[in-house]
C-alpha cells in the first residue's frame, strides 16, 4: 500500500479543513495517510519514508508562508526527495490579494521540485470560501492517490 504524508500549516483553520478533505480523497484511493500539523515536531528526514508528500499552507502578508511553516520550509531544503511524488495546496483570496494569490502554495511547490520531488498534480489553490471547495479538495486527493 502506498504511503502519503500531508503536512499543513493553519492559522485560521481553513488549511486544516482543506487537508481533511484531501486526506479523505487519498484514503478513498487506497493510500495509507499520515497527517501532521507543521507546528508539531516534524523531522524532515521522515519525508523519505513516504511515496507522496503533500504540503499545504495559506498565504500571508506579501505572499509569505503561514508563520508555523517557515522553519520546516527552510529545513526541508536540505533533504533529497528524488524519486518522491509531491503536491501542494492552500487557500487564498484573489480579490483581496490579486498579486500574491496563493503565493505560499507556489513556494511549497518550488521547494518540493528543488529537492528533487516530482510534482504529480497541478496545485490546489482555493479562492475565497473553502466550504465550496471541500468536494474539489477531496477529488484532488483522489487524483493524487491515482498518481501513485
Amino acid at each position: 500500500m502506498a504511503k502519503a504524508i500531508v503536512i499543513y500549516g493553519s492559522t485560521t483553520g481553513n488549511t486544516e479543513r482543506l487537508s481533511e478533505a484531501v486526506v479523505e480523497g487519498l484514503q478513498k484511493g487506497g493510500v495509507e495517510v499520515t497527517v501532521r500539523d507543521v507546528i508539531n515536531e516534524i523531522h524532515v528526514d521522515e519525508l523519505t519514508d513516504y511515496d507522496l508528500i503533500v504540503l499545504g499552507s495559506s498565504t500571508w502578508g506579501e505572499g509569505e508562508l503561514q508563520d508555523d511553516f517557515i522553519d520546516f520550509y527552510n529545513k526541508v531544503g536540505s533533504v533529497s526527495l528524488t524519486g518522491k511524488r509531491a503536491a501542494a495546496f492552500g487557500p487564498g483570496d484573489s480579490e483581496l490579494y490579486p498579486d500574491t494569490f496563493c503565493a505560499a502554495v507556489d513556494l511549497l511547490e518550488y521547494r518540493l521540485k528543488e529537492c528533487g520531488a516530482e510534482i504529480v498534480a497541478e496545485s490546489l489553490k482555493v479562492d475565497g470560501d473553502i466550504d465550496a471547495a471541500m468536494e474539489d479538495a477531496e477529488i484532488w486527493g483522489l487524483e493524487l492517490a491515482e498518481s501513485l
